[in-house]
This record gives C-alpha cells, structure tokens and sequence, in this order.
C-alpha cells in the first residue's frame, strides 16, 4: 500500500478530518490521483513502495515530496508523478 501523507502549513492534516469542504475534497482528490499513478509502481528488488508526503503552506502551492528504499524506487514514482 502507498503510504500518503499531508502537511499543510507545517501540519499534518488528515484530509477527512478538515471541516472545510473544498479543502477536504481537494486533498482527498489529490490522494487518490497519486494513489492512482503509483499503484504499479514498486522496487524490483526490495519489494516495498514509495512513500509521498504532499505538503505546502496552502492548497495553491503544494509539492511532493517522495522516498522509498532505494533511488530506483523514487526514479520510478518521480517520473510517474511528472
């Protein structure tokens, strides 16, 4: 499972936990979006997938930021993302 997390000014947020209805479903939608892109992406070698932390200081400037086991892992869920 890919393990998604957020990080909205400087907090991690849990996107059903957000009383503002757009914002939860904005991240909700982003979530799901990379979920989407990632789910075949996997380390040939180690067996594990990437991890994605989606952070920013609001929802109009968000970057992501991803790791895993090994560079080759984090290549692959880059060039995904892109």
């Amino acid at each position: 499972m890919i393990d998604i997390s957020f990080k909205i000014n400087g907090k991690t947020v849990n996107p059903r936990s957000i009383g503002d209805e757009l914002e939860k479903a904005v991240l909700t939608e982003i979530g799901d979006s990379v979920k989407k892109s990632l789910r075949s992406v996997s380390c040939p070698t180690h067996h594990q997938q990437p991890k994605v932390v989606i952070q920013g200081q609001n929802l109009s400037n968000l970057s992501f930021e991803i790791s895993g086991c090994c560079d080759e892992l984090i290549k692959k869920a880059t060039s995904k993302l892109e």
